[in-house]
C-alpha cells in the first residue's frame, strides 16, 4: 500500500474516482502540506504543476491505502510528464515522507499563473471530466 500527496486535478474526488476506479470515501483525503514549492499552471492546460520554491508552499491532500494497480493507473493518468518523488510533507505537526507526481521540466513548463482548485472546478472541471471520460472508455 503507497501514500501519495496529490496538489492538483486528483484533489477532486469525482476525477480520482474515474482515474482509479472507484470511490474514495472523503475521510481518505487527508489536508497536507508541501513545503518549499509552488502551485502553478502548466503552460498551455488547466492542470497544475509545482515547482521548487523555498519561499512557498502547497496546500493538498494526503491519500494512502493505494493499492498496486491504483499507482499504475495514477501513473498512466499523469503521463510520460511526471515522476514519482518521495518528497517530505506536513500532515498537523508531523513531517512525512510520501509519493508525489512531480513534473519533468523538460516535458512540462510551469506557467506563471498559480493554480486554484476553486476556480479549476468552477471553470474547468466539466468539461475535463467528460474529456477524461472518453479517453478512459477508450482504452
Amino acid at each position: 500500500m503507497t501514500t501519495f500527496f496529490f496538489y492538483g486535478t486528483l484533489l477532486d474526488p469525482d476525477v480520482m474516482a474515474l482515474v482509479i476506479g472507484r470511490r474514495l470515501p472523503p475521510s481518505a483525503f487527508v489536508p497536507a502540506i508541501l513545503p518549499g514549492h509552488s502551485r502553478r499552471r502548466a503552460k498551455g492546460a488547466t492542470y497544475p504543476v509545482v515547482v521548487r520554491d523555498a519561499a512557498d508552499r502547497v496546500q493538498g491532500v494526503v491519500v494512502g491505502g493505494l493499492t498496486s494497480r491504483d499507482v499504475a493507473r495514477l501513473a498512466a493518468y499523469e503521463g510520460p510528464g511526471y515522476r514519482i518523488a518521495q518528497l517530505k510533507v506536513r500532515i498537523g505537526g508531523e513531517l512525512l515522507t510520501v509519493s508525489v507526481f512531480e513534473p519533468i521540466v523538460a516535458r512540462l513548463q510551469p506557467s506563471t499563473s498559480p493554480w486554484d482548485y476553486a476556480l479549476w472546478r468552477g471553470r474547468h472541471k466539466r468539461p475535463f471530466v467528460g474529456r477524461l471520460r472518453r479517453a478512459l472508455s477508450a482504452r
